[in-house]
């Protein structure tokens, strides 16, 4: 691989490809790089995000484009992550919010997690019963049964009181508008 750069294969009329990109509080978009794989996207977001504290970004996005075209709407919405404090290590990560609606209109969210590596809590459907939702924070081994997105993230935030309960004081940066939604 010379200068970052994957060898490159021909792409097809009608084949998608995937542009992870970070938008930053200007709203300036910067693309992270165009991949014909789904999970090589992910990959770039994943490393970004090793080290996206540093930055001022706040949200991330996976689009789809379909090679050759025309016509409106030529990509859609893969995945939308936005920076946020965890209900669990209380830092500034991302969390992926997936909806039905390729987030075009109402969004309502169905999965999150947060993605440093020392917390990894995360809301998501149920594999079995897809009506319901279960979060969970791998560190503590612990999981819950939820009802919606909104009661798996109270229910992360749950597990953190507990553990503050046991004599872990700590200061929560959830803000009221971030509760409010919940």
């Amino acid at each position: 691989m010379a200068g970052g750069r994957k060898p490159s294969t021909m792409v097809e009329a009608g084949q998608q490809v995937f542009m992870p990109s970070v938008i930053d509080k200007e709203g300036v978009t910067t693309p992270l790089g165009i991949t014909t794989e789904e999970e090589d996207s992910w990959a770039v977001l994943r490393a970004f995000f090793a080290r996206a504290e540093e930055t001022d970004v706040i949200r991330a996005l996976i689009e789809v484009w379909e090679v050759d075209y025309i016509g409106e709407n030529p990509s859609t919405n893969l995945a939308e992550l936005k920076r946020r404090p965890c209900p669990i290590c209380d830092r500034n990560t991302f969390w992926m919010e997936l909806a039905g609606e390729e987030f075009r209109g109402e969004r309502n969210p169905t999965s999150g997690r947060c993605y440093r590596a020392e917390c990894g809590a995360w809301v998501e459907p149920n594999s079995v019963e897809l009506e319901r939702i279960d979060c969970g924070w791998p560190s503590a081994h612990w999981t819950k049964r939820c009802e919606s997105f909104n009661m798996g993230i109270r229910g992360l935030v749950e597990m953190r009181g507990a553990v503050d309960a046991a004599g872990r004081p700590r200061r929560a940066r959830l803000d009221k508008e971030v509760m409010r939604d919940l």
